[in-house]
């Protein structure tokens, strides 16, 4: 029994019938009002004056019957329910007019008291899920429209089902100018494979959802960035298709482009600058060289020189040949050589003027006197004129420096200088015989960071390859 009186119309010429119906909706019906209407005529200005709860309309009447009865009041009738009374068991007609849009088919001679009241009630009910159902499809339906991402359902075989405006205006294309999704000749040629994996991948697990970026082939603006996830709704009764939200991130993208540029372009200047210093301390390093070298060379390498011609003297004067001066002599004039040998290695050849092969043949026979070590050069493929004097005296450093290091802690015996071109870049390998060491846990000393100072200067870089008992060889790469 509903709690509140309904408002009803009944349609019927038949007075007999119409009595029945009367009864019917009193006895099981709590105060309803009802309003008779003989004629179509009659119900059209019945449905435009009042609002009716539920609508019970025959087919046959005076002045229509049949399906023109049925449309006519189903479009005056626009939300409220209405339920066919007729004395006709037409099956089929039932059935069109269910899909006229009508609740309920009733056979006169089958109604009853609870047959109507139930059909009353399941009508208006149903009637209220519906609009309620309609109300959420629109308001669904609102908010895809204006909602600024895109969405596009399409089938397993991508077919487009269902492409919402928003999504047309972000990729310029309609519904049936599109056809499929992820097409060969719309998505960029880098991106096309990951996103058909994607897709793929979707299609073969039941509710997946699977996000990514891909570029778009607008028509009118070249490609744009989209922002997508694809989910699996296939199950889904109410979707049965696999559903891509989409929006465009193009300005994203060219703000994140732009923001990696500009850190690029901090980290070109901030190592320009840290390379203008490193050049700047190796200029003053070199200067210094010098200066100590020159220093020892012409003062006390002097001073040195006329000590030793005073005691020469010394000795003549006095007629004196003790073992004391003679020991005092060789002391000097040891000092004097080692002195003269520190100066040339503090003060290279000036290699502007001497080629770099000559000067590392005058370094390796410097070495050699001291009989620590065996050393062959080979400069094959080396063509000097197309490095600079500068390049030149840094890998003149780097090879005394690796062979202070090789002196100070690999106890070999023999070395290896290559120096030579190789597709398009310089190579410097310095290969000795000596204990080795584990490259991987041995960290860096000054020695080797002072080298991979001076080859960074030259866009170089260093490699050290080495194992106990193996040896060890310095590998510098100028590109």
């Amino acid at each position: 029994m509903s709690e509140s009186p309904l408002n009803i119309l009944v349609v019927e010429d038949n007075m007999g019938d119409y009595f029945l119906v009367h009864e019917y909706l009193h006895s099981n019906f709590s105060n309803p009002t009802i309003t008779h209407n003989e004629l179509l005529e009659d119900a059209h200005r019945s449905l435009t004056n009042d609002q009716f709860d539920v609508i019970l309309l025959d087919l046959t009447l005076p002045d229509s019957n049949g399906k023109e009865s049925v449309d006519s009041v189903v479009k005056l009738a626009n939300d409220t329910p209405v339920i066919v009374l007729t004395g006709y068991s037409d099956r089929q007609f039932a059935m069109d007019s269910l899909k006229l849009g009508v609740q309920d088919y009733l056979i006169k001679d089958e109604v009853n008291a609870f047959v109507l009241q139930k059909s009353i009630t399941y009508s208006i009910e149903r009637n209220k899920i519906g609009k309620t159902l309609l109300q959420n499809e629109k308001r669904f339906r609102a908010l895809i429209e204006n909602s600024t991402d895109g969405l596009v359902v399409c089938s397993i075989d991508r077919q487009i089902q269902d492409l919402s405006s928003a999504g047309q205006k972000i990729i310029g294309y309609s519904k049936e100018d599109l056809g499929v999704i992820l097409r060969e000749d719309l998505v960029h040629p880098d991106d096309f494979e990951h996103t058909r994996a994607a897709f793929q991948k979707v299609q073969e697990q039941h509710n997946a959802i699977v996000s990514m970026e891909y570029r778009f082939l607008h028509p009118d603006k070249g490609y744009i960035w989209l922002e997508s996830s694809f989910h699996n709704l296939l199950f889904e009764h109410s979707v049965k298709g696999i559903v891509e939200h989409f929006k465009n991130i193009s300005d994203r993208k060219a703000a994140e482009e732009s923001i990696r540029l500009s850190e690029e372009k901090l980290e070109e200047e901030k190592n320009k600058k840290q390379m203008e210093i490193t050049e700047a301390v190796i200029t003053a390093q070199e200067r210094e060289r010098q200066e100590i070298g020159l220093e020892l060379h012409d003062n006390v390498n002097q001073i040195l020189a006329g000590s030793l011609m005073y005691l020469g003297l010394l000795k003549k004067e006095l007629n004196i040949t003790s073992e004391l001066f003679t020991d005092i002599d060789k002391l000097i004039t040891g000092a004097i050589n080692e002195i003269r040998r520190l100066s040339h290695s503090l003060i290279p050849p000036s290699l502007n003027e001497v080629p770099l092969g000559e000067a590392l043949d005058h370094f390796i026979t410097v070495m050699k006197k001291a009989g620590l070590f065996e050393i062959k050069k080979n400069l094959y493929d080396f063509n000097e004129d197309s490095i600079s004097d500068k390049l030149k005296l840094a890998i003149y450093r780097i090879v005394q420096e690796q062979f202070t290091n090789i002196f100070k802690h690999a106890r070999a015996k023999n070395i290896l200088i290559r120096l030579y071109h190789e597709n398009g870049t310089l190579n410097l390998r310095i290969k000795d015989d000596g204990v080795g060491f584990n490259a991987a846990s041995v960290s860096r000393g000054v020695g080797l960071i002072n080298i991979q100072t001076r080859a960074s200067l030259f866009n170089g870089t260093t490699e050290i390859i080495s194992e106990p008992g193996q040896g060890t060889e310095l590998v510098v790469v100028f590109s």
